[in-house]
């Protein structure tokens, strides 16, 4: 039996496979036909559930590609920058700011040479070695009373930031910034819409264009002798920045400017302390208020009563009084004349 039965199923499986595409032809018309009828029935309505890619199973993937179709339209701000004369062939373009970046002797060989900026950095008790040795600045940032500890602890920055109502919540919240920024009228929407700040900067002879221009700003800086060589020099200003006893030495050596202000007793403390205590004190002085707006209106009140009576006073006779005549003027002093004649 079960061989007959076999037999049977593999003779009929090429009628059944027949029935089997015949059904799926008939539901992709079937399907066809609804869409034809709905887009007769409403011209405006996109493609729906019924459509070919929604039976596919592939209906999200085609928003997507839709999506970013739009995005790459002639005008658009990405279609611009991939335009055939845009700002994204000319950084590419042979000569081009990428070509003078990474061309023999550009700036990034000169960054990478032997004795450049990251070979000095990555080498032996270099920058990096400083930051990451025992007692440098990363193993004070994160020893046990460093910054980062202190940041993290509870009450301390990232909970305040973190808190209900603190900054990230304001930022946050229905209405905040981020809603702000984001709005279709906000910042955000403004530079973004059509002849906003993207496409200013992006478009032709706009600040891109400008500055990547062969005789643009970014070519004049990376050139040779321009401000990326004097920067890069020796004796340069990333060199004294970086050299032993340099800037960066000054910065994060021990009892340095950063560990100064990091201190437990440092100025930035200080601050917060000086803050809180200002906090403190607003309550109170928003208590005074009421007692200085009486004290004003009890100052207008006698000025409304003195006036009236230094009126009156001023209005009072008062007697005259005779003063004596005192002569100041130098008195006479009668001389006499001993005149004496020789007889």
């Amino acid at each position: 039996m079960n061989l007959v039965g076999t037999f049977v199923q593999f003779a009929t499986a090429p009628v059944r496979a027949g029935l089997a595409v015949a059904d799926l032809g008939l539901n992709i018309a079937t399907g066809s036909l609804k869409v034809v009828r709905r887009s007769l029935d409403d011209p405006g309505a996109v493609g729906n559930a019924t459509s070919f890619a929604a039976m596919l199973g592939i209906d999200d993937a085609v928003d997507r590609a839709n999506r970013l179709a739009r995005l790459m339209d002639d005008d658009a701000p990405l279609g611009r920058a991939l335009a055939p004369e845009g700002p994204l062939n000319q950084l590419l373009r042979p000569g081009g700011l990428v070509d003078q970046l990474t061309a023999p002797g550009g700036l990034l060989d000169r960054l990478n040479a032997e004795n450049g900026p990251v070979a000095r950095a990555l080498a032996k008790d270099g920058l990096i070695d400083q930051v990451t040795a025992e007692g440098g600045l990363v193993d004070r940032l994160t020893a046990d009373g460093g910054v980062v500890t202190r940041v993290i602890a509870p009450g301390g920055l990232a909970d305040r930031l973190l808190a209900e109502d603190g900054v990230v919540d304001r930022a946050l919240r229905e209405d905040g910034v981020a809603d702000q920024l984001l709005a279709e009228n906000g910042p955000v929407g403004r530079a973004l819409s059509r002849g906003g700040l993207v496409d200013q900067v992006t478009a032709e002879g706009g600040l891109i264009d400008r500055l990547t221009t062969d005789s643009g700003a970014l070519s004049r800086v990376i050139a040779p002798g321009g401000l990326a060589d004097q920067l890069l020099a020796d004796d340069g200003l990333i060199e004294r920045i970086l050299r032993e006893d340099g800037v960066v030495d000054t910065l994060l050596a021990e009892g340095g400017l950063l560990d100064t202000l990091t201190d437990p007793d440092g100025p930035l403390l200080k601050l917060a302390d000086v803050a809180d205590t200002l906090n403190r004190l607003t309550p109170g002085l928003e208590a005074l208020t009421p007692t200085i707006d009486a004290l004003h209106e009890a100052v207008i009140t006698l000025s409304q009563v003195v006036n009236p009576l230094s009126n009156i006073a001023g209005r009072i006779p008062l007697p005259r009084q005779r003063g004596r005549r005192t002569s100041t003027g130098p008195r006479a002093v009668v001389s006499e004349r001993i005149i004496d004649e020789e007889r």
